[in-house]
């Protein structure tokens, strides 16, 4: 199965496909010597296991996998740690031991020079370590602990190259699904062509049928990647070529073809303004919620997916029936696109509804199964959120959109981690979003004293885009990010408490830096500026003070217009 998400529509980015037994068995007979390693070659139990059962008991199942990781890591450094006579005190090899799980699961802690070096590559290249080690890496994944998957899988990549084979595939595997979680799509793309190329030159003689499993996988990996790219055609073309593999071997397309045509071929669709194509998208992506519900039937994660790929094309067929101009969706999914008009009319009120279930079902579904604030949940509150307010539906969105926050603000994907300046963050563009529409079903509601329980979420948020991102005014996304910034201090001064006052003067000060380039950020660092910084600073609601607020707010809500 899968360890693809909503991401890049809701969350962050697509995720390449996992290789499945199968394949393994295939690429096993005709690429490993693995004499008695290949059952820890193949070991996945932990990758395959089922996280439905909540946010909770998700979290047990993850732990115990980690203690019994924990328990392999000792007693290999231990045998280890006796065939080298590095040390015989097992106080010294305890010590050993913890310094060796702390490098491979925890991202900023890495050994010193000398003997621990070589007992670490030595502890990882045990084949009940490093098989154990990937396999929790497909765990960790599915659990969105992208920083634990990233840390893990940088760590043993290494040891995975010299040893070759299979496991090197199963770990660019891996790290291409981890860029792609972490918003770095090109950087999988480069993985995934390195994975390819060495395929290719390992069986040159050997025609792709005798492994098709293999290369329908490398296909829609490039296909999820491409279309994150924005390259509809290349990502549609790798998709045919992975249902054209199978049809060589008498295989059928499966629901998973048809999802992936349906929704890649609406984002096209939505950009030509073409209905007609959005509909047949749709109805090949309803074809594949049917079949999957008739075949996978206890895959609740995989079926609210597909939910919301149907709920978005409703919402991209409501705002062309509104006359919306098409859209680029700069790598966010079809329901972000359009603004508040009012009333929808009749003929998008219909599409907007339909939306509106579709979604809904996609939230139950991920709420039950991942917990109200994993970034899936989050992604599709988001998305209830904005198909309520198209509605009119503004008092009842705001839960949604409170939980949207809270869910990017514990969120470790989609941040386009890394150093690069033109590295670009989809949950930033999402964080810009759930702000300006916190502020909008605020003021059109005339609910002021409400914005005050966003206040924590907030402050956690900036707290972690600025650990995740290394914003400046040089950085591709330093518009977004001032917009964001400016928009959430709004959303504190307009509460209309001394609370909030001061709390958006600090955030100001932390997180936005002098002479903002953006109109929006300079309206408010301006409007910030001139209020007294002083405990006698408070913003009486009815005062004219509070009036000439309420104008600078209906001013920025129409500039984001």
């Amino acid at each position: 199965m899968t360890l693809g998400e909503i991401d890049n529509s809701c969350v962050a980015a697509m995720s390449p496909r996992e290789e499945t037994p199968e394949t393994q068995s295939v690429l096993l007979q005709q690429m490993a010597s693995f004499a008695g390693e290949s059952s820890w070659a193949l070991k996945r139990d932990w990758t395959d296991t089922e996280f439905q059962d909540g946010a909770e008991h998700n979290k047990v199942k993850l732990q115990a996998f980690e203690d019994e990781l924990i328990a392999r890591l000792r007693s290999s450094s231990m045998r280890v740690l006796g065939k080298t006579k590095l040390c015989n005190e097992t106080s010294e090899i305890d010590a050993t031991s913890r310094n060796i799980l702390e490098s491979v699961l925890e991202p900023l802690l890495c050994f010193s020079d000398g003997p621990s070096d070589q007992v670490r590559d030595a502890v990882l290249d045990d084949p009940v370590v490093l098989g154990s080690t990937l396999d929790i890496v497909g765990a960790y994944l599915k659990n969105y602990a992208v920083d634990k998957a990233g840390a893990v899988i940088e760590t043993v990549l290494p040891i995975c190259r010299m040893r070759g084979g299979f496991w090197l595939l199963k770990a660019l595997n891996h790290l291409a699904t981890v860029r792609m979680k972490q918003a770095r799509p090109a950087e999988a793309l480069f993985t995934l062509q390195e994975m390819d190329a060495y395929v290719s030159s390992s069986m040159p003689d050997t025609p792709q049928d005798e492994a098709w499993e293999f290369w329908e996988m490398v296909y829609r990996n490039f296909g999820w990647i491409y279309s994150n790219l924005g390259r509809e055609d290349d990502a549609i073309a790798n998709i045919q070529r992975a249902i054209d593999v199978k049809k060589r071997v008498g295989r059928p397309a499966s629901w998973f073809d048809l999802w992936d045509l349906g929704r890649m071929s609406a984002v096209g669709a939505l950009r030509r303004s073409e209905a007609a194509s959005i509909e047949r998208s749709q109805a090949l992506v309803t074809e594949a919620l049917r079949l999957h519900q008739r075949v996978e039937e206890h895959d609740l994660v995989m079926r609210a997916k597909i939910w919301h790929s149907v709920g978005e094309c409703s919402f991209a067929l409501g705002h062309l029936a509104e006359g919306g101009a098409s859209s680029s969706t700069g790598g966010l999914s079809l329901c972000t696109i359009g603004k508040l008009n009012g009333q929808p009319r009749p003929e998008a009120l219909c599409h907007y509804q339909k939306a509106l279930k579709c979604f809904g079902q996609s939230h139950k579904l991920f709420r039950k199964t991942e917990g109200q604030h994993n970034p899936l949940t989050g992604g599709e509150a988001q998305a209830v959120a904005w198909t309520l307010m198209k509605l009119g539906k503004r008092d009842e969105a705001k839960a949604y959109l409170l939980d949207a926050l809270e869910s990017l603000s514990r969120q470790q994907s989609g941040w386009g981690d890394g150093e690069g300046l033109d590295q670009q963050a989809p949950a930033l563009a999402q964080a810009m979003q759930t702000v300006d529409r916190i502020l909008d079903a605020h003021r059109l509601t005339d609910d002021r004293e409400g914005l005050v329980n966003y206040f924590p979420a907030l402050e956690r948020l900036c707290a972690n885009i600025c650990k995740r991102i290394q914003m400046s005014k040089e950085h591709a996304d330093s518009a977004v990010y001032e917009k964001f910034a400016s928009s959430a201090s709004m959303i504190m001064v307009a509460s209309g408490t001394p609370e909030g006052v001061s709390k958006s003067q600090e955030l100001l000060r932390s997180y936005m830096w002098e002479r903002p380039s953006t109109t929006q950020a300079q309206i408010c660092s301006q409007m910030m500026a001139s209020i007294r910084d002083s405990p006698g600073s408070v913003v009486d609601c009815n005062s004219a003070d509070a009036a000439s607020m309420g104008a600078i707010l209906d001013a920025l809500a129409g500039m984001k217009c």
